[in-house]
């Protein structure tokens, strides 16, 4: 698809009032969790916003900020009180430097707050007990039901917030009315429980609330300020969550109180543990009582029916939003199904997004994976990126032209070193890449066929790093092993090693047999169908034929070992995991492991912690449990699936005769770069402070 194609993406939407979007990209309104700990504005989320407000977009919406002091901090910015002004003041200030308007998103939590608000329990419209939560945890908490007079109380702290946000210089307010919080739980029949005016008895009960909110900010900020507003398009897994019907009704309603843009977004509810990102609840695979909701909601585009129903219901802008591309974007845009398209990940991790469509660069698009790295870490804690570094460390990992030119030796192709070759040659180094494969990507494409694509999709690292090591003035020698006089005869000014951690087999009797296999071996086997089919179409082709015994014991319990019991399972083989510590999963992100664990249960994979290999037999593994029994695990084939070990080897060759040598991602040892986001954390890093 050329630039030409996406003309309607790049062109500009009139919200009134004199404020015209250059386009209709619009930055999700997403907890970034930048904000200091006591909610102000910083230079850590400033940074964040303003390099999205470079990158091009329409509208940055500042996601999640709260009005009422006692609402948790740190996750969230706040504006319940004048000190944080200042800040507030800053981020709009730089966002508007690079000529994009900024909204502000009023946000509390509400019924599905992780957490208690001021030491008591989460509020709501209603009292719901253990028994009564409509969602599991860590989202499901038995919430208190809000007085008439703490709701008079709560809007008054409201409408303030908003007077700081419109003194702050934003140049909107929008109103969050989705996803179980604060206003939306009393819009939905599954939280409100009440019997007042607030109650669901009606439209007009469940949407008092919110309309009270809207009048008042427009008498309290004026008739022109620009209001938007947020809310669910539809709300699966409870019988009386929100139907298409009922939300086209309820946008009419909003519309008809002065909104000037509705952002339509979903929710799910008990089996359906969906909030914001529709891409966890079907892993590892999809449940029996998950699949009649599969075809409407699974993968991209999820949100659009609601949106488009909506769409033609109001006579305002509306908002679509759901694991969007480009490409995607632009049919729901030409199709009359939004007037504009919101992007959360996609905007993490490429910034520059917006303005690489509007100049044709798709190939240089970074594009999100759906690891879920960025819900990896604890809830109020800085969220990090797989192949965004930066993302909410700008200043840390800018790329600066260098002070003084070097010639760089980066030895191995996988995602640390094209990322430290790339980053070396953007700033202007010399560099020459070395490996010892035919193709560039170290592990990747293993990693693509074993993860597949159904949920995570590792296949775009791939591409853009290579696309990328192509592109710029980068010698790339493949089919090179580099030796040490290989290395010196280019006299280097620096060397960056990058060429993997090591797959040890363990020191074991019987590890040499013909039924085990490790990781170098398995790399070996499929390298040549890789290069034929690709990850994609092998992943599909193992489920027809795969030359691995029918009972599988696998040595080693985390990533490495559970992905492969995942594979290996999907394909119907008997698995048992054998992890010496009693840990497993370490590496995975927790909203996937939560969800594995019990699936690996549920189909009948064993895992044995604490467990001491003893030996390798044509029968399987002689093992000794943590209570001091001796067994053996049956199995056709062994796959030993450890962490990766350190390999200093090269590095201790070079020393005194290279003056600068680094290592780069996993050779470093599984605690660095085993995972694709610290090996491309690692590359970027080094790549900045050559």
């Amino acid at each position: 698809m050329s630039t030409g194609q996406f003309h309607k993406l790049l062109s500009p939407l009139s919200l009134g009032s004199g404020l015209t979007l250059k386009n209709r990209m619009i930055k999700a309104p997403q907890s970034s969790w930048f904000f200091e700990d006591d909610g102000s504005a910083g230079d850590r989320v400033i940074d964040f916003y303003e390099a999205i407000a470079a990158g091009g977009v329409g509208l940055v919406i500042v996601s999640a900020i709260t009005w009422r002091s006692d609402h948790p901090a740190g996750a969230y910015g706040a504006l319940h009180d004048d000190r944080f002004l200042p800040g507030m003041k800053r981020l709009v200030e730089r966002c508007h430097a690079h000529g994009c308007p900024v909204f502000c998103q009023l946000h509390h939590s509400g019924a599905s707050a992780m957490t208690g608000h001021g030491g008591g329990l989460p509020i709501g419209p209603s009292d719901l007990g253990p028994d009564e939560i409509p969602c599991p945890p860590p989202v499901g908490k038995p919430t208190r039901g809000l007085t008439a007079e703490e709701i008079a109380e709560d809007k008054e702290l409201y409408f303030k917030a908003a007077e700081r946000a419109k003194a702050a210089g934003f140049d909107g307010i929008e109103v969050h009315c989705a996803h179980g919080y604060y206003l939306e739980s009393f819009v939905s029949r599954v939280w409100n429980r009440r019997d007042d005016q607030y109650g669901p008895q009606s439209l007009e009960n469940r949407t008092r609330l919110p309309l009270e909110i809207i009048a008042g900010l427009r008498e309290r900020l004026g008739a022109d300020y620009p209001l938007g507003l947020r809310m669910n398009g539809q709300e699966w897994g409870a019988d009386k969550g929100l139907t298409i019907a009922e939300t086209v009704a309820i946008a009419k309603i909003f519309e008809g109180a002065g909104v000037r843009y509705i952002s339509v977004s979903g929710y799910g509810f008990g089996p359906l543990p969906f909030r914001y990102l529709p891409d966890y609840w079907p892993y590892p695979e999809p449940e029996e009582h998950m699949k009649p909701y599969l075809k409407d909601f699974m993968g991209d585009g999820l949100l659009i029916p609601a949106a488009a129903a909506i769409k033609q219901a109001v006579n305002i802008p509306v908002i679509a939003v759901g694991r969007l591309d480009e490409a995607k974007a632009e049919k729901i845009l030409e199709e009359g199904k939004a007037d504009l398209v919101a992007f959360g990940r996609v905007l993490w991790a490429d910034p520059e997004f917006p303005r690489k469509v509007a100049e044709g660069r798709i190939e240089d698009i970074v594009r999100c994976t759906r690891c879920g790295t960025c819900e990896d870490p604890p809830v109020g804690r800085p969220r990090r990126c797989r192949v965004n570094p930066a993302m909410g460390r700008e200043s840390l990992f800018a790329i600066r032209p260098a002070e003084k030119k070097k010639k760089v030796v980066v030895i191995g192709g996988g995602p640390a070193g094209m990322e430290t070759a790339r980053v070396a040659a953007l700033r202007g180094h010399d560099v020459t890449l070395f490996e010892k494969s035919s193709r560039l990507g170290g592990k990747l494409p293993l990693a693509a066929m074993i993860k597949g694509v159904e949920v995570e999709d590792v296949r775009p690292v791939i591409s853009y790093l290579t696309t990328q090591v192509g592109k710029l003035n980068i010698k790339v020698r493949l089919g090179e092993e580099a030796t040490v006089s290989k290395i010196l005869a280019e006299k280097p000014d620096a060397v960056v090693i990058a060429t993997g951690g090591l797959y040890r087999l363990p020191s074991l009797k019987g590890v040499e047999n013909r039924n085990v296999a490790g990781v170098n071996s398995l790399s070996k086997q499929v390298k040549l169908p890789l290069l034929v089919f690709g990850p994609e179409l092998l992943n599909k082709l193992t489920k027809l034929f795969l030359p691995i015994g029918k009972r599988v014991a696998i040595i080693g319990g985390q990533i490495e070992g559970l992905q492969g019991a995942v594979f290996l399972r999907k394909r119907g083989r008997e698995v048992t995991v054998l992890e010496p510590s009693e840990t497993f999963g370490k590496g995975i992100p927790p909203r996937y492991l939560d969800r594995l664990k019990p699936w690996l249960a549920k189909k009948d994979v064993q895992l044995l912690g604490g467990v001491t290999c003893d030996q390798i037999t044509d029968q399987g593994v002689v093992i000794t449990t943590k209570d001091k029994q001796r067994k053996l695990i049956e199995a056709d084939t062994v796959m030993v699936l450890l962490s990766q070990e350190p390999d200093t080897s090269l590095l201790e060759a070079l020393k005194g005769s290279v003056k600068e040598v680094l290592c780069a991602g996993s050779v470093n040892g599984a605690q660095v770069g085993s995972l694709i986001v610290n090996a491309i954390e690692d590359g970027r890093r080094i790549g900045c402070n050559l």
